[in-house]
């Protein structure tokens, strides 16, 4: 139960500091990918949907690139139905021949997609460990200063919010077993 409060704690402190301020009637859209983070940070957020006063939805983009892409979203789809959580599910193609490759082309449709349906804050399920390794790449890609800054955990630009920036995968995956949330394991995170 510890564990459960610690995050929970977290993430709505991170709302009241980051999100809060000065939205009314807000909409909050969770970049849900069926891994473990987004499985986590949905049971969250649509826990805690009316207690902050926000409308969670969810959106999938389905990038073809696995053979498991249509279970998983289906997978995303149950998930969603389940929590009576509105669910956009995106098709998109990857041209592999762009100098982007598929990796850099993928995070690129699939922030395309997700400002085509954003109408307030995004929520995305980075934690600390993804953070420790984007600085770890921006470093070895010799980045300057601004590229060692790593991911904010509210880019008010974009207006895109990582609840769980400070929170370790540890603690995410011990929150999962204790709350019997199943999540997708995707074999390119391997």
């Amino acid at each position: 139960m510890k564990n459960e409060n610690q995050i929970q704690d977290k993430i709505y402190q991170s709302f009241q500091d980051n999100v809060k301020k000065n939205n009314t009637n807000l909409e909050i859209l969770l970049g849900f990918s069926g891994g473990l983070d987004s499985c986590v940070l949905l049971h969250l957020l649509a826990n805690m949907q009316t207690q902050l006063d926000f409308k969670l939805k969810a959106i999938h983009v389905h990038h073809g690139l696995s053979s498991s892409a249509d279970d998983w979203l289906n997978f995303c789809k149950e998930k969603c139905k389940l929590l009576d959580i509105e669910l956009y599910d995106v098709k998109v193609k990857i041209n592999e021949k762009r100098s982007l490759g598929i990796e850099g082309e993928a995070r690129e449709l699939r922030y395309e997609a997700i400002k085509k349906k954003q109408k307030g804050v995004v929520a995305l399920g980075h934690h600390q460990n993804d953070q420790a390794e984007t600085l770890m790449l921006q470093l070895l890609r010799g980045s300057g200063l601004k590229g060692l800054a790593g991911m904010p955990e509210f880019d008010e630009k974009r207006k895109f919010w990582r609840p769980m920036l400070n929170i370790k995968k540890e603690l995410i995956e011990k929150y999962a077993s204790e709350n019997n949330i199943k999540y997708i394991e995707d074999e390119s995170n391997e």
